[in-house]
């Protein structure tokens, strides 16, 4: 049954591949924008900002919303934190994190009469299948760091830190933090640079993704694109391996051409729990 679909679309490719999922479908979609997108001339788009969400929510109400989807990257200031919160009916005097944040996202749907869905419900073919995604065949070197830089992206995770780790072999090197996935690899660049980790010829440099653990499904999913394999690229990361069925691929046939032609291998692995 076609949809009365409100969008809050941050920054990134998610959110024009959301709403485009969601026209083929037949719902009806306006795309709450926090900057400028490029949509098709029949999605209205309204200007927002997070700091005024009191207004954002008044908009999606008087829309008609009968669904909700967060789409595309969103920077929060600590400040815009304790906002939202207050907002939201929580306790607003401290920072929280992204996974918190998240749970209190729920009582959107009681401020805004519309029901939640992750991106992923709107394009299920943006979630990443087990086994080989792109890029060559895994090696046996790279398979057999895969599991760890991913339990150490859900151990990350769990702290409500981050969704990305890098492992050399058997050793975790770098994890992402606040600055997110970008920062992380340009890091490790660096520290390739600065000879403190070992080239990949030698010991396998291996990108894991996660969900973090406590997070609902309807926000903020971890996602990998084509920037992310260029800037693999230039750390010297050899593989990537994701969680299969709870991270997002964005611009799918870039993020293959890339693979293929930088010759990192994509892989996607299912986790327990």
């Amino acid at each position: 049954m076609p949809r009365r679909l409100a969008v809050v679309a941050g920054t990134g490719a998610l959110a024009p591949q959301v709403i485009e999922a969601a026209l083929a479908a037949g719902d009806t979609v306006c795309a709450f924008v926090l900057s400028p997108l490029s949509l098709p001339a029949s999605v209205e788009q309204q200007p927002v900002s997070v700091q005024r969400s009191t207004a954002l929510f008044d908009a999606i109400r008087r829309f008609g919303a009968s669904h909700l989807a967060l789409a595309g990257a969103v920077n929060l200031s600590d400040a815009d934190r304790r906002q939202l919160l207050t907002v939201l009916g929580g306790a607003g005097g401290q920072p929280t994190g992204d996974a918190a944040l998240s749970n209190l996202a729920a009582q959107l749907r009681e401020l805004t009469g519309a029901i939640l869905l992750g991106p992923h419900e709107v394009a299920p073919e943006l979630l990443a299948p087990a086994g080989r995604i792109a890029g060559p065949l895994a090696t046996k070197l790279q398979l057999a760091a895969a599991p760890l830089a991913l339990s150490a992206a859900r151990q990350i995770g769990a702290m409500d830190l981050g969704q990305a780790a890098v492992v050399a072999g058997a050793r975790v090197v770098a994890a992402e933090d606040v600055a997110g996935t970008d920062d992380l690899l340009a890091r490790v660049a660096r520290y390739r640079a600065a000879g403190l980790i070992a080239d990949a010829d030698e010991v396998p440099l291996v990108l894991g993704k996660a969900c973090k653990p406590q997070q609902p499904l309807f926000v903020d999913l971890p996602a990998i694109g084509p920037e992310t394999v260029a800037g693999a690229k230039r750390a010297g990361i050899s593989a990537i391996v994701v969680e299969a069925g709870r991270t997002l691929l964005l611009a799918r046939p870039e993020l293959v051409a890339a693979a293929d032609d930088a010759g990192i291998a994509i892989v996607g692995l299912a986790v327990d729990g």
